[in-house]
């Protein structure tokens, strides 16, 4: 089954356990105290934001973009 075919809460599931089991992981081999990874897990999740923005600035070009070829088509056959 590819990702299409999963929903959606079943993957945010999946790499939720992924990420935990990561992270725990790290703690165990690092030896770093809660304080110290709290620090670097902020600077993870700034990052994803980051990229999230990124992504949806893309997405809504991409839409901007699909939506102007729609009406330019459009406005073609009405005055073709």
């Amino acid at each position: 089954m590819d990702n299409n075919q999963v929903p959606l809460s079943v993957m945010m599931e999946n790499a939720n356990g992924k990420l935990t089991a990561a992270f725990s992981q790290i703690a165990q081999e690092t030896h770093l105290p809660a304080y110290l990874l709290e620090g670097i897990v902020a600077g993870i999740l700034s990052d994803i934001r980051k990229q999230k923005n990124i992504e949806l600035a893309a997405d809504y070009a991409a839409m901007n973009k699909a939506d102007k070829a729609d009406n330019t088509e459009s406005e073609e056959k009405t005055d073709g």
